[in-house]
């Protein structure tokens, strides 16, 4: 074949070589090469597709690069995914919840850390359930990092597992195992799944069987957050008192023969009811608004409206209780405001000769105390006020529900605690520090607080007025000292000497729950108070 051909501005007439032997044998190998390579690709996907039991790597790769011109290709691969999908489906899941974990160590007792033995027991239940072909879904993945109740909750949900167990330990004086259910959203399976797990536990050795009970510590009005808000059948078991002796020795003991007895009892009650019912258990996934939510805790207050609230005072008042007291080591200064502003809903010591006192901590910020605080409270049955501001509640949510769990009182402490005081705002604004922060916490957590601590102690006649018009009850101190500041914390045995020298009858004890000092000294305090012939009220009691 001839064409021509221009080079240098001239034209030749050239002849068209034909390609060698060589060439197409060449040609021929580096396709089949090519060819090659690919059939090696798509034998390893199917080999990775069949480890990881994933079951989609071969498909997707097909369906995106090439065409399967086969209608009975084409079927068989739906087929074969339709089979897959019920194969997934079938597949008994239980989600499982160990409490506490990093920041949020739950309660302790010389040394042993309830969320390391949380931690611990659940992977026992998770590596038992997992032999049995069970498939385990974490809310934590190690001991180091703390998973916010609500992320707990999202995670199951999200999960689609056919139960939740959260696991816990208690703390106090009591001893032995109790399980938890919903008193709010309980249907068939959650009962009878924990009672499958309970008598479980029971039938492995117990010190002692405290039974199933239903709602909160603070009664059936209310559930825990994490069985009360996820979708499907859920507890959550307290094994045993961690400064318990006999309890521990069983717990260490017994670890594997709980796991075992949890995944049987999950085996049992799936083999009765088989998959959960989506709507077995009222609520959405991923939401918060479950009738255990709609329920609210706490009290409302209601006082006579005090009109022309602008014509009183605004002078702002610094309030502390001074030194002097009376023949029954009560502050003479307390007494004397008490009195003097009687006519609105304000407290600067309960008025009493009674050996009653009421302790009361201040959240403004968290370094870590309070979950020690809190497990000091339940291990000696003692229940306290703690003021909150609206930016605490934000950033520690669990803490808040803890404390409303464990039958606390919460209080408010207003939106943005202001260094000058309540008094130093407007009208308007005063009454949006209390409102801002009460709204908040109903809405977040469906509680209805109704007493309130000004900011520094800084108040006016106004502010009273006002704090009655929201239907608050202000509550002041009859003692308090410099704990606050975290980095120049007082001495933990002349701070426990002077909380016990300064014990009176109808007592309010300030305590800033930022101080270590008052961690470390409030369980021998209490101890003390006691030996004193002193006993710890509840504040809302002195309401009624």
């Amino acid at each position: 074949m001839k064409y021509i051909l221009e080079k240098n501005g001239k034209r030749e007439i050239v002849e068209k070589k034909k390609h060698s032997k060589n060439y197409y044998i060449s040609a021929v190998l580096k396709w089949l090469f090519c060819i090659g390579i690919l059939a090696l690709t798509l034998l390893l996907c199917q080999f990775l597709d069949k480890k990881l039991n994933d079951g989609r790597i071969v498909n997707k790769i097909i369906n995106s690069g090439l065409s399967v011109s086969s209608t009975e290709k084409t079927e068989n691969t739906e087929s074969i995914a339709v089979t897959e999908e019920a194969t997934e489906q079938d597949v008994l899941t239980v989600c499982l919840d160990p409490g506490h974990g990093g920041m949020d160590p739950g309660c302790d007792y010389n040394g042993r850390i309830e969320s390391e033995d949380n931690w611990a027991l659940a992977l026992a239940v998770k590596q038992e359930m997992e032999s049995k072909g069970i498939e385990v879904i974490m809310t934590r993945n190690d001991n180091d990092t703390k998973v916010f109740l609500k992320d707990r909750v999202a995670i199951a949900n999200a999960s689609g597992a056919d139960y939740f167990i959260s696991l816990h330990r208690n703390k106090g004086e009591g001893y032995g195992i109790e399980t938890w259910m919903t008193a709010t959203n309980d249907t068939t399976v959650t009962e009878t799944l924990t009672n499958n797990v309970h008598n479980a536990l029971v039938g492995v050795g117990v010190q002692r069987d405290r039974g199933v009970k239903t709602g909160t510590e603070t009664g059936e009005g209310s559930d825990y957050y994490v069985i009360g808000n996820t979708t499907m059948p859920a507890c959550l078991l307290e094994f045993g008192f961690i400064n318990n002796e006999e309890d521990n020795r069983l717990f260490d003991a017994n670890k594997q023969a709980y796991a075992q007895a949890i995944t049987q009892a999950v085996l049992d009650t799936y083999a009765q009811y088989g998959e959960a019912d989506d709507t077995s258990v009222s609520g959405e996934a991923g939401t918060e608004d479950t009738s255990a939510a709609d329920t609210l805790t706490g009290m409302t207050l209601s006082y006579p409206t005090i009109d022309n609230v602008s014509g009183l005072s605004g002078e702002i008042l610094n309030w502390g209780q001074g030194s002097n007291v009376d023949e029954y080591n009560r502050p003479t200064g307390s007494l004397s405001y008490q009195e003097k502003y009687k006519d609105y809903p304000v407290d600067f010591i309960i008025p009493t000769t009674d050996k009653k006192i009421y302790l009361t901590f201040d959240e403004g910020y968290e370094y870590g105390c309070t979950p020690s605080i809190l497990s000091t409270l339940k291990e000696k049955d003692v229940k306290a006020v703690f003021f909150v501001t609206k930016p605490y509640a934000e950033e520690d949510p669990d803490l808040v529900r803890q404390i409303i769990d464990e039958g606390h009182i919460l209080g408010n402490h207003s939106v943005t605690h202001p260094s000058a005081g309540i008094p130093s705002l407007s009208l308007d604004d005063q009454k949006q520090e209390v409102m801002g922060n009460h709204e908040y916490i109903k809405q977040n957590f469906n509680y209805d607080m109704c007493l309130f601590r000004f900011p520094a102690g800084k108040f006016s006649e106004q502010s009273l007025a006002i704090l009655n018009n929201c239907g608050y009850r202000g509550v002041f101190w009859s003692f308090a000292y410099l704990d606050y500041d975290v980095n120049n914390q007082p001495n933990e045995a002349e701070s426990l000497q002077k909380l016990v020298d300064k014990l009176h009858p109808g007592a309010i004890y300030l305590l800033h729950a930022e101080s270590w000092t008052n961690t470390n000294i409030l369980g021998s305090f209490i101890d003390k108070a006691r030996e004193a012939g002193y006993e710890f009220g509840i504040y809302t009691d002195t309401l009624k």
